[in-house]
């Protein structure tokens, strides 16, 4: 939990660290500043708590932090607006968890309540998860404890395994197989399911690869969260020398 002075802090920078770009137009738009996307359905996902973790799944995913924000529980479509480009190939720019069918007015960064708010916060910085394996996914915390179980179980069974060879290598290459559009051959996406459990965690390309990623809580205007956005490529500010004049 995070300490007292921390939320002090954070009450007096929050508004600063709203991203001012209009993340749902990712996915009601067919050109973002000039590049063509698309839309891509990989599913749902349930969140049978509400309270969410974004990360690294096949670095992470057994210890990342939860974000202060929380959701209704539930089981949610999950999206991706895909990037299509000559020059960089088909990539995931944003996910989206679609909590309500509504467009949000706010977009509020996800915080997990350690974040240094010490030293000044620049116009478009952000606070995000790191990628060490050129993939993101999201899960609820219930979701997180249930794959760590079964983790720990493999691993006393088996030494010197690890979550992409031994676990989601396969798995991705499947999925490219049974649902090829804007994948790679090895897998770009996958909606897995932790076995012996109904708790799932969906797995996607990180845009760019490996960095650092920002997830934003959207807010309705009643001030309830109806999606959740992680942005891994902001195709405006990122990709407009790449246009042609």
């Amino acid at each position: 939990m995070p300490t007292n002075q921390w939320m002090e802090k954070y009450e007096a920078v929050k508004n600063r660290l709203d991203c001012k770009t209009d993340l749902d137009a990712y996915f009601t738009e067919k050109k973002i500043g000039g590049m063509e996307v698309d839309v891509l359905d990989i599913g749902t996902v349930h969140f049978p708590t509400g309270t969410i973790v974004a990360c690294d799944p096949l670095v992470t995913l057994g210890e990342a932090q939860p974000y202060l924000q929380k959701v209704p529980t539930g089981t949610y479509p999950v999206r991706i607006c895909v990037m299509r480009s000559q020059e960089y190939g088909d990539r995931y720019a944003c996910v989206k968890v679609a909590v309500r069918d509504q467009k949000p007015v706010r977009y509020e960064l996800g915080m997990v309540g350690d974040e240094n708010l010490d030293e000044e916060i620049g116009e478009d910085e952000f606070f995000g998860f790191f990628v060490d394996a050129g993939m993101g996914c999201i899960a609820d915390i219930q979701t997180q404890e249930a794959f760590r179980k079964y983790w720990e179980q493999r691993e006393a069974e088996e030494d010197g395994i690890d979550p992409y060879n031994d676990l989601f290598c396969d798995l991705l290459e499947e999925n490219f197989q049974a649902h090829p559009q804007y994948q790679r051959e090895g897998g770009d996406w996958l909606n897995w399911t932790v076995p012996g459990t109904d708790c799932n965690v969906p797995l996607f390309a990180s845009g760019w690869g490996d960095g650092v990623y920002p997830c934003y809580f959207g807010y309705d205007p009643e001030g309830d969260v109806c999606g959740i956005y992680i942005r891994f490529i902001d195709i405006e500010l990122e990709c407009a020398d790449s246009l042609p004049e």
